[in-house]
């Protein structure tokens, strides 16, 4: 998946997220995405937010 896909991606779980949403791994799983990919998002989400744990 290209870069900019996964910083979208991660952005919407962040702000799902913050808006009270389940946990976040519930979150990035709910976008059915490869286990690769997934990876991708979670590390994107823990740069920009190392606050939330997954």
């Amino acid at each position: 998946m290209a870069m900019y896909k996964v910083r979208i991606i991660a952005n919407a779980c962040i702000t799902r997220y913050d808006g009270g949403e389940r946990n976040l791994l519930d979150i990035v799983n709910s976008y059915n995405l490869s286990t690769d990919d997934a990876t991708l998002v979670k590390t994107e989400i823990a740069t920009k937010r190392p606050d939330i744990t997954i």
